[in-house]
């Protein structure tokens, strides 16, 4: 005969789980934005460095390595390197971008131009977003009803700029700090800077030089640049007119977090 059967012992309770380790998350974050402050900055005295050995000024410095690449094979993959590490060293775009016109052109210019710009601008963002204000700050009040908002309008309120021909790299600076989503970001940017990335290649095409002056640009290129900006400022006002309404006041004050980014 079997004996009497053993009572259920209990599960053991599971253990708790262990508290983030928010002091090295903290330090780590805070290593990270000074190293890639440190890098930003390295690369950028560098380059002024490396201007000031010239002894040119910096369009005409530009002017000319434009013109050691021109007509070479690897002049399209160099504009594109060169492009993209301009945001890291705050060169001109509008001087990269009418470069695009001497090298290629407008018709491979314009695209080309396009593709710098973006990627340009992206580097430009995630710099911003690594080195910016963390989402703790960005939830403080006043400062997160007034990033809440930029962040639900934020397609509108960068692809406005854009049309507006704000500066570039602030535009960049501004979105990564505040968070505005990757994705809607770089869809702004893309329609945005359609009219003047086309006038300046069309510029840069028409007078075959980086240092050229406005007085060597045609009559045809004046009418497009004009029409280009009068259209950007058309369309800036049609959009500002068409964007959605400020969400009202979180109580916390909270910004919409960045959906491309795991928190």
């Amino acid at each position: 005969m079997n004996g009497p059967s053993e009572p259920n012992e209990p599960p053991e309770p599971p253990e708790p789980p262990e508290p983030p380790d928010t002091d090295g998350s903290i330090r780590r974050r805070r290593v990270h934005r000074l190293g890639v402050l440190a890098l930003v900055a390295a690369l950028f005295i560098a380059a002024q460095l490396a201007i000031a050995r010239s002894g040119k000024g910096t369009v005409e410095w530009f002017s000319d390595a434009v013109e050691l690449v021109r007509g070479s094979w690897w002049a399209a993959p160099a504009f594109l390197v060169a492009y993209a590490a301009r945001s890291l060293v705050l060169f001109p775009a509008s001087l990269m971008t009418v470069s695009a016109g001497v090298l290629f052109g407008p018709w491979l210019g314009i695209p080309l131009a396009m593709l710098g710009a973006l990627v340009s601008a992206a580097i430009s963002y995630e710099v911003a977003h690594t080195v910016g204000p963390s989402d703790d700050t960005l939830n403080r009040p006043p400062v997160g009803r007034w990033a809440h908002r930029i962040q639900h309008a934020g397609f509108a309120t960068v692809l406005t700029m854009r049309l507006l021909m704000v500066p570039f790299d602030p535009v960049n600076l501004l979105a990564g700090g505040l968070h505005i989503p990757r994705r809607t970001f770089l869809a702004g940017t893309a329609i945005g800077i359609v009219p003047w990335v086309a006038a300046l290649v069309l510029a840069g095409a028409s007078v075959g030089r980086v240092d050229a002056g406005l007085a060597d640009l045609s009559a045809t290129t004046l009418v497009f640049a004009a029409a280009a900006y009068a259209l950007s400022i058309g369309l800036a006002a049609l959009v500002a007119r068409r964007s959605p309404p400020p969400l009202a006041a979180d109580p916390t004050g909270a910004p919409q977090s960045d959906p491309d980014t795991p928190r």
